[in-house]
C-alpha cells in the first residue's frame, strides 16, 4: 500500500526548491552564471527587468521542453535543439521588445539579450531539465529566473541611483552623485556585497527548512 503524501510536507519542500535556486543557491551569486548581462546592461533599473523578463520567457518553456522532450531525443541532439528554441524565443523577445515596448530599450540591450541563450541557461537547463518530473523543472526554471532577476534588479536600481540620481527614470533625491557607479568595477562590488551577505545568510535559510522538514515527517 502507497504511503499518503503529506501536503504540509510537499508545500514546504516544492518551497525549499524554490528558495534554494532563489536565494541559497543563486545563479549568479554561487554559480556564477549570468555576469556579463548584469555588469555590462544592468546600469538602470529598466534594463534589469528587461534582462529578466527575457530570462524569465526564455528559461521556463525552454526547461519545459527539454524535460518533456529530452529523454526522447540522444545527447548529441540536446544541445542543437536548445540552442535553435532558445534562439526562436530570443527572436521573439527582441522583435516585441523593438516593435511594441520600447525600441529604445531594444537599442541599448540587443547585444545582451542573446547572451542569455549562450551563456546562463545552457549550463542551467541542459543538464538538470532532462532529468527530472516537468514540476520540479518548472520551480527549477522560476526559481532561477527569480534569483537572476532579484540580482541584476538590485544592482541595476543601484548603479542607477547612485549614477544617474533616478529610479526607473524619475529623478530621486541623492546628496552625491557618482558618475563611476555605472562603470563594471561597480557591478562588481556590489556583487562582491551581495554574495558576501548570502554566504552569512543560507546556511541560515537551509537550516530553517531542514527544521520544518524534520517537523512534518
Amino acid at each position: 500500500m502507497s504511503k499518503k503524501k503529506n501536503p504540509r510536507r510537499e508545500f514546504w519542500r516544492t518551497t525549499h526548491l524554490f528558495v534554494e535556486n532563489a536565494v541559497t543557491n543563486n545563479i549568479v551569486l554561487i554559480q556564477a552564471l549570468g555576469l556579463c548581462p548584469i555588469i555590462g546592461a544592468g546600469t538602470t533599473l529598466q534594463n534589469g527587468v528587461v534582462l529578466a523578463a527575457c530570462t524569465a520567457a526564455v528559461m521556463i518553456p525552454l526547461s519545459l521542453f527539454i524535460a518533456l522532450m529530452g529523454s526522447w531525443m540522444p545527447k548529441w541532439l540536446r544541445p542543437a535543439a536548445y540552442v535553435v528554441l532558445a534562439s526562436l524565443l530570443l527572436v521573439g523577445c527582441s522583435f516585441l521588445l523593438d516593435r511594441y515596448i520600447s525600441p529604445e530599450l531594444f537599442a541599448k540591450l540587443h547585444h545582451f539579450i542573446p547572451l542569455i541563450a549562450v551563456n546562463m541557461l545552457y549550463a542551467r537547463t541542459t543538464g538538470f531539465s532532462s532529468i527530472v518530473h516537468p514540476v520540479a523543472t518548472i520551480m527549477d526554471a522560476v526559481g532561477s529566473t527569480v534569483g537572476f532577476g532579484l540580482v541584476i534588479c538590485i544592482i541595476s536600481a543601484l548603479r542607477e541611483v547612485l549614477a544617474f540620481n533616478t529610479l526607473w527614470n524619475i529623478p530621486v533625491e541623492a546628496e552625491i552623485t557618482l558618475p563611476q557607479a555605472a562603470s563594471p568595477f561597480t557591478a562588481f562590488i556590489l556583487l562582491a556585497f551581495l554574495a558576501a551577505a548570502l554566504q552569512w545568510t543560507r546556511q541560515r535559510i537551509s537550516a530553517f527548512f531542514r527544521r520544518k522538514g524534520e517537523d512534518e515527517e
